[in-house]
C-alpha cells in the first residue's frame, strides 16, 4: 500500500510523519505532498489572512511555520492531491483538520478532520454528560471552533481554546489545554501539529480530563482501514 500523505504545509512533515507511520499498517510506503511546496518565502507571504478571514497555519520546511487564508489553500491542497496520485498512491490522506470541500480524485481520499469528528463522536458517546473542549492552533479560530463542532457532532463544545504547536512552547499548550480541560470530559487538541509529547504535557495538566489529538485519533482510524 503508497498511502500519500498532504499537509497544507510544506513536505516533508518531519514532526508528523514518523507517528502516522506508527500506527499504520507495516509496509506502507509513505510519499509527501505539501500544499505550499515549491513556493517562496514571498509567495506564502501573499497568502496571509486580512481580519475577519477564515485562517489556517501549518508547518514550512525549514521548521517555521505559516498562517494563510483558507479560501486560498483549496485549490493548492486539491493540486498536492493530485501530485500524490500521480506518485502513484493508493489512497491519500488529507492531514488537516480544515474543511476543504470536494477536493477532486481518483483513488480514496481520506481526510484527518472527517476521521477525528467521527471518532471523537464515539469516543465522546462514552461519557455520560458528553462535554467536549478543544484545543484550536489559533486564537482566531476559536469562535468558529463552537459553531463548527457543534455542526460536524451534533454537540457544542462547552469551552475552546488556543496554543500553536508551532509557535508555543510546550509548557504554554499545557496552560491552555488545562484552562479548557476543567470544563470537559474529553479534550481534543484540533491541529494536526499537535504532538504526542504535546498531548502527554496536555494530559498531565488536565489531569482526570481525557485528551486526544485530532491527529493521533484520524491516523488510528485510517490505520485499521488500511
Amino acid at each position: 500500500m503508497k498511502l500519500a500523505v498532504v499537509t497544507i504545509g510544506q513536505s516533508p512533515r518531519v514532526d508528523l510523519t514518523p507517528e502516522i507511520r506508527d500506527v499504520l499498517p507495516p509496509g506502507t510506503e509513505i510519499v509527501e505532498h505539501g500544499a505550499l511546496d515549491g513556493l517562496d518565502r514571498a509567495a506564502i507571504a501573499a497568502l496571509a489572512p486580512q481580519p475577519g478571514e477564515r485562517v489556517l497555519t501549518s508547518r514550512l520546511r525549514d521548521g517555521t511555520s505559516a498562517v494563510v487564508r483558507h479560501d486560498d489553500t483549496v485549490a493548492l491542497v486539491g493540486r498536492a492531491v493530485a501530485r500524490g496520485e500521480a506518485d502513484g498512491a493508493d489512497a491519500t490522506f488529507l492531514v488537516c483538520t480544515g474543511e476543504f470541500g470536494q477536493i477532486a480524485h481518483t483513488r480514496p481520499l481520506f481526510t484527518a478532520e472527517r476521521l477525528a469528528h467521527d471518532g471523537v463522536r464515539g469516543l465522546l458517546s462514552g461519557f455520560p454528560t458528553r462535554r467536549l473542549g478543544i484545543l484550536s492552533p489559533l486564537p482566531e479560530q476559536v469562535t468558529e471552533a463552537y459553531a463548527h463542532w457543534e455542526a460536524s457532532m451534533g454537540v457544542r463544545p462547552t469551552a475552546v481554546g488556543a496554543a500553536s504547536p508551532y509557535t508555543d512552547d510546550p509548557v504554554t499548550v499545557a496552560a491552555a489545554g488545562a484552562m479548557v480541560g476543567g470544563a470537559c470530559d474529553l479534550l481534543v487538541m484540533d491541529c494536526i501539529g499537535y504532538t504526542a509529547a504535546m498531548r502527554d504535557a496536555v494530559q498531565e495538566a488536565c489531569g482526570d480530563t481525557r485528551v486526544v489529538t485530532a491527529r493521533d485519533v484520524a491516523a488510528r482510524l485510517l490505520g485499521a482501514l488500511l
